[in-house]
């Protein structure tokens, strides 16, 4: 053995503790990888390569060009392309960086080591193969010429939400697909795993009313905490005032909203006749005499009247006269003398002619509408034919 041989075989030793070490994937939750995988979206495919620009969980394309992938003339692709610029993965290099394998390095890392897709295909130190049923987000799944990063469970057609390096024109794409029976399931090993039992549930409570749950699913994984919700007071805990509302509109009702109590103010009706301010204008009974139920007939000791609302309430005003004692007919014109020829308003007259020897008379009496001036007339007639009667006897004798 040669003297740099030995050095060579002495410092590999010295070495391989660290370089083991360096090796095993980093202990971390499934959330990770998915973090690391969706900032690699947007970034172009390049046959060999394992690096991007990332900020957070999304990807860094505003410092960082995400490279350009051309097939070459008469192909349809890598490995028969042309790629420009310094990032972008293929499939294997995309999984590889996203799983932190073979060894933990930043996404902005190029030209690292990595593994082929077939790799994943099969059991290795760093990861399990496992039914494609049991898939679920961090997991892998891969063919003997491709591998794809899963971020999502299964919907109910059996596909799941991904991040693939798909190929020269397409670049690294977040799709949902499914896949063919050539694909197998592949899970990393040093993840975090069951943070709950399946079926637990949790409660905390939020705002000053309400409450936020979650269930730990059969990942083993928590859910995200639900919305902040809880029960609407009841009773006179509901009653409120709300603030800068008129009239029937600020007696208001306590609701839970998003977790806070808040003031629902009253709703404006129709104005009616009850002391309130029902359409929330700031003016009590001011509503139409429909609504108000305002002058209708009604009747009040016997009396003809018209209902009214006063003080909130609904009242049958008595209808006034405006002459007690009226004339009939009254006559327009001032002049007492009457006046022969009008329709007999006037004081009736009487003319009366007799004769010299008094053996008749005739009468004018005026039109006049009082029965008195007809019983007059008939006594004076009556009268008169007496008188003529008795000086008619005494003559013949």
């Amino acid at each position: 053995m040669t003297r740099a041989t030995l050095r060579f075989t002495l410092s590999l030793a010295i070495l391989w503790p660290a370089l083991a070490i360096l090796a095993a994937p980093p202990q971390e939750s499934p959330e990770a990888i998915v973090c690391r995988g969706t900032s690699g979206e947007g970034f172009s495919y390049k046959w060999g390569g394992e690096c991007w620009c990332r900020d957070g969980c999304a990807p860094d394309l505003a410092n960082c060009s995400p490279g350009q992938c051309t097939p070459n003339p008469g192909s349809s692709g890598c490995p028969d392309c042309t790629h420009q610029g310094t990032y972008g993965a293929d499939c294997s290099g995309f999984v590889s960086k996203a799983w932190q394998v073979p060894n933990p390095r930043p996404v902005e890392a190029c030209n690292v080591d990595r593994y082929r897709a077939v790799n994943f295909t099969s059991n290795h130190s760093y990861w399990n193969v496992i039914p494609m049923s049991s898939l679920r987000p961090g997991d892998a799944t891969a063919s003997s010429t491709h591998v794809i990063l899963i971020i999502g469970h299964a919907n109910s057609h059996g596909a799941h939400e991904v991040v693939e390096a798909k190929g020269c024109n397409y670049g690294i794409v977040r799709q949902v697909r499914n896949f063919s029976s050539a694909y197998s399931g592949a899970r990393r090993v040093n993840l975090v795993e069951c943070e709950c039992a399946p079926g637990e549930e949790e409660s905390r409570p939020c705002g000053d009313c309400g409450s936020q749950h979650r269930q730990c699913m059969e990942d083993c994984r928590w859910s995200p905490w639900s919305f902040c919700e809880g029960p609407d007071p009841t009773g006179a805990e509901a009653e409120c005032t709300a603030e800068g509302e008129l009239g029937a509109c600020a007696d208001g009702r306590l609701l839970c909203v998003a977790g806070w109590l808040t003031c629902q103010p009253g709703t404006p009706t129709t104005e009616v006749c009850d002391g309130v301010d029902n359409d929330c204008d700031g003016i009590v009974d001011n509503g139409t005499p429909e609504s108000m139920g305002e002058g209708y007939d009604c009747t009040t000791e016997d009396r003809m009247g018209l209902t009214q609302c006063i003080d909130g309430e609904l009242v049958c005003v008595e209808i006034e006269d405006p002459d007690p004692d009226p004339d009939p007919d009254p006559d327009p014109d001032p002049d007492p003398d009457p006046d022969p020829g009008s329709n007999g308003d006037e004081p009736a007259q009487m003319m009366m002619e007799i004769d010299a020897l008094g053996v008749g008379c005739s009468c004018g009496v005026s039109e006049s509408k009082s029965p008195l001036w007809g019983l007059a007339l008939l006594l004076l007639g009556l009268w008169g034919y007496s008188r003529r009667t008795a000086r008619a006897s005494y003559l013949s004798e």
